[in-house]
């Protein structure tokens, strides 16, 4: 299936995920962020993609997919980070990435959370808060 999604670092840059294979193209011509259902960034040497479909959340990185539905996700470390799902306490996705938040958002003075530009901390804690996970699925449409 193909699923329009957006960068999450530059808001309005488009691309069309397609979830059997894990590819990004250009996004169909007159996308509209009303069809949204996820977003992706490079995460290190992978990409990765927080999407919605079928009623639940999934997180891709490179060729690894997981369904958030009843996994544990975790994300470990600062300068090098480590994202983590978990289904029945065995590891279903692990990877391993220099943090993108160099520094830490906190450092900065602003309103910017380190979340706000790490696609992996962000799924993470989106997953772990059954509201923000709630709010995200009708966001995207699932």
């Amino acid at each position: 299936m193909r699923l329009l999604v957006e960068s999450f670092l530059k808001m309005g840059a488009f691309a069309e995920l397609d979830t059997e294979t894990g590819e990004l193209g250009p996004a169909p011509p007159g996308a509209e962020r009303k069809r949204l259902t996820g977003a992706f960034m490079k995460l290190g040497r992978e990409m990765a993609c927080l999407y919605a479909h079928g009623g639940d959340l999934f997180l891709r990185v490179g060729p690894e997919v997981a369904r958030l539905g009843d996994v544990k996700v975790a994300i470990a470390g600062e300068g090098l980070r480590r994202l983590t799902v978990e289904r029945d306490g065995r590891e279903i996705l692990s990877h391993q990435y220099p943090n993108p938040v160099n520094p830490p958002a906190d450092l900065d003075g602003s309103l910017a959370e380190d979340e706000d530009f790490d696609l992996g901390l962000f799924a993470a804690n989106v997953h772990n808060a059954a509201d923000r996970r709630r709010f995200q699925l009708r966001k995207w449409g699932a």
